[in-house]
């Protein structure tokens, strides 16, 4: 059973990487936009003080300008640092743009002596990543895990941000993943059923 999801899952993530890489440039930047603008609107985003981002890599939605707003609006912004080892993710403070660093599998980190994260809220923000969403927010990932590591301590409001396109009725999971509360794509918010 594990073994049958699995391979479901990786079926599934080399086709939907295949057809995000083959959109046009264009096309992924006036849709991370989209998506951006709508997250900025959020009455959650407004209120939030700490908020977790995933530095963006290739064809994935784009989150700096996300960072720069975010840090111009004086808010506690977080990126993750992924340890290779113990395959766990920390998050660190960023203060800006031009302190991120190439880090594990080629993406921007933080630096490790900045703040550390620590969950201390109900109103801290996680944006999450994913090649795919379900309905009830169940993620497709990298295959790593990292991200279900994570937020299985978090206690604050869980995002995933997606292109619409990737976003379906239903993924095959297993016990281990972990939902998010909202979905954000250029065309829609999703309230998830899987989430709180």
């Amino acid at each position: 059973m594990q073994i049958d999801i699995q391979n479901k899952k990786n079926i599934l993530r080399k086709d939907i990487l295949k057809r995000r890489n083959d959109l046009s440039d264009i096309e992924r930047e006036l849709k991370s936009k989209q998506i951006i603008n709508t997250l900025m609107n959020l009455n959650e985003m407004k209120i939030a003080e700490k908020i977790c981002v995933y530095v963006s890599k290739g064809s994935e939605v784009d989150t700096f300008s996300l960072i720069e707003q975010l840090i111009n609006m004086d808010k506690a912004v977080y990126a993750p640092k992924s340890d290779i080892k113990s395959n766990l993710m920390t998050f660190f403070r960023v203060n800006s743009l031009s302190e991120l660093s190439l880090g594990a599998f080629s993406i921007l980190e933080p630096s490790a002596e900045n703040e550390k994260y620590e969950c201390s809220h109900k109103n801290d923000i996680c944006i999450v990543p994913a090649l795919s969403f379900d309905r009830q927010g169940y993620r497709l990932g990298y295959g790593k895990g990292y991200y279900d590591r994570f937020l299985k301590a978090f206690k604050g409001l869980k995002i995933g941000i997606c292109l619409d396109e990737f976003v379906t009725k239903t993924l095959p999971k297993f016990d281990t993943d972990i939902p998010v509360d909202m979905i954000i794509t250029e065309n829609e918010k999703y309230m998830c059923k899987g989430g709180k």
